[in-house]
């Protein structure tokens, strides 16, 4: 786990191997993010996350459940 801070705003990156998990209260600063490390790095944006290490995620507005 990795935390990025600027100002008041902040974002969590988890990692394992070649998987990373980008979370934080502004959309805006984790696209941002997203931009620089494909900039970096070769990698691709699956989007939602909706499956990570056996845990399935389900996301909807103002909810996260995972099973």
């Amino acid at each position: 786990m990795y935390r990025r801070s600027e100002g008041d705003s902040f974002l969590i990156v988890g990692v394992y191997v070649d998987d990373l998990i980008i979370c934080g209260p502004d959309s805006d600063k984790i696209a941002s993010f997203k931009q620089q490390m494909m900039r970096l790095f070769s990698m691709s944006d699956l989007g939602l996350l909706s499956y990570y290490l056996g845990i399935e995620v389900t996301q909807n507005c103002g909810e996260i459940t995972i099973c």
